[in-house]
C-alpha cells in the first residue's frame, strides 16, 4: 500500500498470483513444444519428454499456486 492507503502495483504480485503466471508460462510452453513439427524420431520423444516435463510443471505451479490463495490469515 502507498502512503496514502491505494494498492499499489506491487501488492499485485503476491506469491499464488506469481506462480499463477509461471504457470500460465509453462502450459503455453507446453503447447508450443507438442504443436512444433518434427523430422526424427530422436525429435518425437524430445517433444514428449519436454512437453511433459513442462506440463507437469505447469499443473503443479497452478495446484500450489490454487491452494496458497486459499491460505487466509485465519486459517
Amino acid at each position: 500500500m502507498s502512503a496514502s492507503g491505494d494498492p499499489t502495483l506491487l501488492d499485485w504480485f503476491t506469491a499464488p498470483r506469481i506462480m499463477g503466471l509461471v504457470a500460465a508460462v509453462l502450459t503455453v510452453a507446453t503447447v508450443l513444444v507438442w504443436t512444433r513439427p518434427v523430422r526424427s524420431d530422436g525429435a518425437v520423444y524430445a517433444r514428449r519428454i519436454a512437453g511433459t516435463m513442462l506440463g507437469a510443471g505447469a499443473v503443479v505451479l497452478a495446484m500450489f499456486a490454487w491452494n496458497m490463495a486459499g491460505w487466509g490469515s485465519g486459517r
